[in-house]
């Protein structure tokens, strides 16, 4: 069994803790992976370098931020206890906090009620110049997800009003509808189709929310998803 291997069988021993870990190896290049005690070190691409840690061990994550280098900038899916270890001595450039969300297995979910189809590579435009996360994600980035990921939408003719896009870590992302198409329970609709396609492909469906975005919170909540930790993504300079 090769070392990548290794690891992912080492990270499966807790799968929930490890999610988007394992996601994210299973997905995009990988090129560096290390075990640390019972703590692994993963630094990969997608948008852009990222560098992933699974640990339960103060000791550990310390070692680990001694094997970091200047070029290992981007942290994604870090708890909370370990940010002031690894930030210590630098400067945050950006952070994204959010609470992440598990839907259990036993949760039995009825089918949509619109009409649905999968994004095309050609919406990417419209869905980044609707976002509201512009300074985390890129065009690029929106037309890997469509290509490589899930996706969920409702058009109006030939344009979208409403999608959602599984994210490079396999989380449901992306929800978003129009203004003018709001309140027609479009969201949720999109967002069982997104867990439907997750659950066929055997993964477990999890969603990643700031904890002031209400609507979206409540949708997760309501469909079903329980509250499991804080995770944060961040640059330091």
């Amino acid at each position: 069994m090769n070392q990548k291997n290794k690891i992912i069988e080492l990270l499966k021993e807790n799968t929930i803790d490890n999610l988007n870990i394992i996601n994210f190896i299973e997905n995009y290049p990988i090129h560096h992976l290390e075990k640390i005690g019972n703590s692994v070190l993963i630094k990969g691409t997608s948008d852009r370098e990222w560098v992933y840690i699974s640990s339960k061990s103060e000791e550990e994550l310390k070692i680990i931020k001694n094997r970091l280098n200047n070029k290992d900038k981007n942290f994604a899916i870090i708890e909370e206890w370990m940010i002031p270890i690894l930030t210590k001595g630098n400067i945050i450039k950006w952070n994204l906090s959010t609470m992440r969300l598990i839907l259990p297995n036993e949760i039995i979910l009825s089918n949509p009620k619109n009409n649905l189809e999968d994004l095309k590579i050609n919406d990417a435009e419209f869905i980044y110049e609707n976002s509201h996360y512009k300074d985390f994600i890129s065009i690029p980035y929106i037309i890997d997800r469509i290509t490589n990921g899930e996706s969920s939408c409702i058009r109006c003719g030939d344009i979208p009003i409403a999608w959602g896009i599984t994210q490079d870590d396999g989380a449901l992302g992306f929800l978003h509808v129009m203004p003018e198409y709001r309140r027609k329970g479009y969201a949720q609709d999109i967002t069982i189709d997104l867990i439907k396609k997750v659950r066929n492909k055997n993964k477990i469906p999890f969603v990643q929310i700031e904890e002031n975005n209400e609507k979206s919170m409540n949708l997760a909540l309501g469909l079903g998803f329980k509250k499991d930790r804080l995770v944060s993504w961040f640059e330091i300079e």
